[in-house]
């Protein structure tokens, strides 16, 4: 699907650090090297006997949860993973920041062109968009001693900049088969557990990179449940 043998790229021979570096900050190939670090370390802690009770990602370790629990097989993921880290790659640049503050507040101050990419805890949010609007929004809240951060990313996911991808992604995966979990995990586009009719749903996983990552309500979600952390 890239091309290229990834373990080029995430372990290079002596004298071609720099070109693998350049290489992992494309989208296209940071995509589906998180994709398979992750899931390759949870087939490990599998080997050891270790199986999880819940499953919970942020982004794509949702697609990675997807995969454990049987909702498509691990090469249809693999070409999901690749085309959806292909479209993201040719949409325009965008940029993403951290601030130190609740989703729900900073939403109240939010510019019109920024979205809520992701709520990452209490008072823990990034909002994503176009670079002009992210360096006035910035500037906004340092004038109001509220810390925020740049991320290096190449595009503003999970925010409406994401919107032309959907439709293309949507109907790549409307080709595979998609089936119920065969254990759990949980929607971080809900922050509750996920359903049947969402795993089924070829909507739910092309809309998935537009759509605020709640993994904060997915967190909050196991604590009340009772599960150890």
């Amino acid at each position: 699907h890239l091309g290229k043998d990834l373990r080029e790229l995430l372990y290079p021979r002596a004298g071609d650090e720099a070109a693998a570096k350049i290489s992992l900050q494309d989208t296209f190939y940071t995509q589906p090297s998180i994709f398979v670090i992750e899931y390759a370390l949870a087939r490990f802690w599998q080997s050891l006997g270790i199986e999880p009770a819940m499953m919970a990602g942020h982004s794509i370790g949702e697609f990675v949860a997807a995969t454990l629990a049987g909702v498509w097989e691990l090469e249809d993921a693999l070409s999901v993973i690749a085309l959806r880290g292909r479209l993201m790659q040719n949409l325009p640049r965008g940029s993403m920041m951290t601030v130190n503050s609740s989703a729900d507040a900073v939403a109240k101050i939010l510019p019109a062109a920024l979205q809520i990419a992701s709520n990452n805890a209490p008072n823990l949010c990034v909002v994503a968009g176009p670079e002009e609007n992210i360096a006035g929004f910035q500037k906004q809240l340092e004038d109001k001693d509220i810390v925020c951060r740049r991320l290096h990313t190449s595009h503003a996911f999970h925010s409406a900049m994401m919107d032309p991808m959907i439709a293309p992604l949507r109907e790549a995966v409307s080709k595979i088969q998609l089936r119920p979990p065969a254990r759990p995990f949980l929607s971080t586009v809900t922050g509750r557990p996920i359903t049947a009719a969402e795993t089924t749903d070829p909507g739910y996983w092309a809309s998935h990179s537009r759509a605020t990552v709640e993994f904060s309500k997915a967190i909050q979600y196991l604590k009340e449940q009772g599960y150890d952390l």
